[in-house]
């Protein structure tokens, strides 16, 4: 594909993630497996620039409404994004839209006229309010605030970096030593992450689809974060878990081999779809022990259940709006409102007061997000506590061998601090 070609594609998949719900990943991929014609380095360019767009969306909308566009076209982005982050000329620019090729469309006189403007502007301009600097709508500021303070800036720079790929050493089949020397015999670099006793880090990102140690279960792709996640609930051999909010099965599979595959984890998940790509997952891993049922989690319980019919340990990993995973979904970022973030909090009180129903006395319930936001995390385990009785407080990251820093009982991980996805987990024990 030419440059212009592959400017015309990133235009074309910008506007279908603006007009769409689906993750970013699932548009590019469906977009690229309908278009052969796009070579490896094709595929790298455009994604590159459609993600750079994203996590400069707000500072670019800002600098076109500035020049006079229209900050909701995605020609006019790629334009301020080629004029003010490549520092492209108007000819440069125009040299980019000739209709050629598959290249885009000749610029038009409010075009040609947007790029004069913004060739007077620059993109750190230090008249850009704070929302458009740090690329966030402006409703989420006194949310950041207040999960932040003063860390704020260098919590939003780092959202707005690239994610790290880590992998999670699979126990019931390699120690992480062994691991890394199957991924180095593969000829894939990977160093020991730093929180996580099961991680591995690559250096570069590299295809593992087709290697033996992926095909044989011995690691799986899983950010540092959400390992610790799963250590936290101390899952041992021989109990009954349930995973209440499972998807496709990443924190089954992690405990799965905390437990030494001995006892019971039911997976659960509203989504039969979802639980549907745990399956070749599962053969890799080796686990035996994990059932997956899909449906709404409250219809485990059954009426006057007896403590033997209850679970262990409840693994609640509720769906959230994902703030602490940006830096994987940047487009997350302009689609959250506060109207969803009310309606996800609702969900959320809702799911783990059922949760706390399956729990036996004595037993352990683990509430987890990939949310930054208070009002997802602590606000919902307080109130919680403070109006259901029998449960209290545990210490999350006890069970950690690795204690991350921070005040409090609950795990809080967050990309600048700590270098993984922003995640949150409470433990909380019955009495």
């Amino acid at each position: 594909m030419t440059p212009a070609a592959r400017i015309a594609a990133a235009i074309e998949l910008l506007t279908q993630i603006a007009a769409g719900s689906a993750p970013a990943d699932t548009l590019a991929s469906d977009w690229f497996a309908r278009r052969r014609y796009a070579g490896g380095g094709d595929r790298r360019a455009i994604r590159a620039r459609v993600w750079e767009v994203l996590r400069r969306r707000g500072a670019l909308a800002w600098q076109v409404e500035q020049a006079g566009g229209d900050a909701s076209e995605a020609r006019a982005l790629v334009l301020a994004d080629l004029a003010l982050s490549d520092s492209l000329d108007a000819a440069g620019v125009a040299a980019l839209f000739t209709g050629a090729g598959y290249g885009a469309l000749p610029l038009d006189p409010a075009e040609e006229g947007l790029l004069a403007a913004l060739a007077a502007r620059r993109l750190d301009d230090p008249a850009m309010p704070d929302a458009a600097r740090l690329n966030v709508p402006d409703w989420l500021l006194p949310l950041l605030d207040h999960a932040f303070g003063p860390a704020r800036e260098a919590e939003m720079a780092a959202l707005a970096g690239l994610a790290p790929v880590d992998l999670r050493v699979n126990a019931l089949k390699a120690s992480r030593d062994s691991a890394q020397a199957a991924l180095a015999e593969a000829g894939i670099a990977a160093l020991p992450t730093p929180w996580s006793p099961l991680g591995l880090r690559l250096t570069a990102p590299v295809p593992l689809d087709t290697t033996m140690p992926f095909r044989d279960g011995m690691v799986e792709v899983q950010d540092e974060g959400s390992q610790l996640l799963g250590l936290a609930a101390a899952a041992q051999p021989g109990e009954t878990v349930i995973d209440l909010c499972a998807g496709a099965g990443g924190k089954a599979l992690a405990l799965a081999a905390a437990m030494g595959n001995e006892g019971r984890i039911l997976a659960c998940d509203v989504s039969a779809a979802r639980l549907q790509r745990m399956v070749p997952r599962l053969r890799r891993s080796g686990a035996t022990i994990i059932e997956a049922r899909a449906g709404d989690a409250r219809a485990l319980l059954v009426e006057g259940a007896a403590p033997a019919d209850l679970a262990d340990l409840v693994f609640v990993d509720v769906q959230c709006s994902g703030t602490g995973v940006w830096r994987r979904a940047p487009e997350d970022r302009w689609r959250l409102t506060q109207e969803r973030l009310d309606a996800l909090v609702a969900d959320q009180t809702a799911i783990l007061s059922a949760a706390a129903a399956l729990v036996r006395p004595g037993g352990r319930l683990v509430y987890a997000t990939c949310s930054l936001l208070a009002a997802e995390n602590a606000d919902i385990v307080d109130a919680f506590l403070a109006t259901g009785p029998g449960f209290r407080r545990g210490d999350a990251r006890a069970s950690l061998p690795v204690r991350p820093g921070g005040d409090g009982p609950d795990l809080v991980l967050t990309p600048h601090r700590h270098g993984t996805d922003g995640v949150y987990a409470a433990l909380l024990l019955r009495d």
